[in-house]
């Protein structure tokens, strides 16, 4: 009789795995350069494609504006109607977030907007679309992917939809 032993080894066969001695090609996830949700995957990871709401910390590769709704809504319609870069908006609740490049709390935000570099903002889920969410996606940017938008376009018109500071009335001559 043969022992269990001798019957339970087998030959090693090639099956074309890769061994930790040859050094073979590296995998990745391939990209597409003209991929729409490259620059947003790039910038936020997972949270960008995630199907729960996520944390994110402002301040390294993207800063945020948050802007309530009344000057946001008509902001992002602006933005529009120019062409310009307009990218994914957020909302939680009344207040519309948007991404822009990192250092650009430089420019003259209006007082009623809030920029964030350091603090987290909230990612919603990749599916939150419907007005009845507190937390959900205006806009995934156009085009899709596209995350942040451009600040030197946005902040003259934020500032152009301030309401005027009441003050005294003048006088006709």
């Amino acid at each position: 009789m043969t022992p269990l032993s001798q019957t339970l080894v087998r030959p090693t066969v090639s099956v074309g795995l890769p061994r930790a001695d040859v050094p073979g090609p590296v995998w990745g996830i391939p990209l597409v350069f003209d991929d729409p949700g490259r620059e947003a995957y790039r910038l936020l990871g997972s949270a960008w494609r995630s199907p729960i709401a996520r944390l994110m910390r402002t301040g390294g590769d993207f800063d945020a504006v948050r802007v309530p709704q009344p000057y946001a809504a008509p902001a992002l319609e602006y933005l529009r109607r120019l062409g310009a870069r307009r990218g994914a908006v957020p909302a939680e609740r009344d207040v519309w977030t948007f991404f822009v490049p990192p250092l650009s709390d430089d420019l003259p935000w209006p007082p009623w907007v809030t920029y964030l570099s350091g603090p987290t903002v909230w990612i919603p889920p990749r599916a939150a679309r419907g007005d009845g969410l507190s937390l959900r996606w205006i806009t995934r940017g156009e085009p899709v992917g596209q995350l942040l938008t451009a600040p030197f376009v946005l902040c003259p018109i934020l500032t152009a939809l301030a309401a005027p500071i009441p003050g005294p009335a003048r006088a006709r001559t």
